[in-house]
């Protein structure tokens, strides 16, 4: 395997949300579901961007393919770790991959109202192999300058 440059990472911290009504064994399987459900479309600036959207903008500015995409989720007694991969391909083989970890404390963080808050620790990675990203750099040099003037 080729070596792979880290086109784009970012952490993130942010609140969910869960009503005091339900019982402890929903809230845990909310919880477990969350990242699956909510984490790939949390908005990663101001912009409203979020890591999904991130992803096909890369594979599509690198002329590459999003391939198969697997979820590992790890729950203990005090947190729960999920970590997505999503394999990112060029003709058939894989050269990168897009992945996501989230850190989810069990116990909440604060409370709102009817809310109990936990925090979810949010890290995303885009990997690219290096000749890919050295290829997508020379042939951005090659482009001539142009001049309207």
């Amino acid at each position: 395997m080729t070596e792979r440059v880290v086109i784009y990472e970012r952490e993130l911290e942010v609140p969910i949300k869960i009503s005091k009504k339900i019982s402890e064994d929903a809230k845990i399987r909310k919880l477990e579901r969350w990242p699956k459900e909510a984490g790939l479309s949390v908005p990663l600036d101001d912009s409203g961007v979020n890591f999904t959207q991130m992803v096909k903008m890369y594979v599509s500015d690198y002329g590459l393919e999003l391939g198969e995409k697997k979820w590992h989720v790890e729950s203990n007694s005090d947190k729960i770790v999920t970590k997505m991969e999503w394999k990112i391909v060029k003709n058939g083989n894989e050269v990168g991959i897009a992945s996501m970890s989230t850190e989810i404390s069990k116990f909440p963080s604060s409370e709102e109202r009817d809310n109990y808050v936990h925090t979810c620790k949010l890290k995303y990675v885009i990997e690219i192999e290096s000749s890919i990203v050295a290829e997508k750099a020379s042939a951005v040099e090659n482009i001539p300058d142009m001049s309207l003037f």
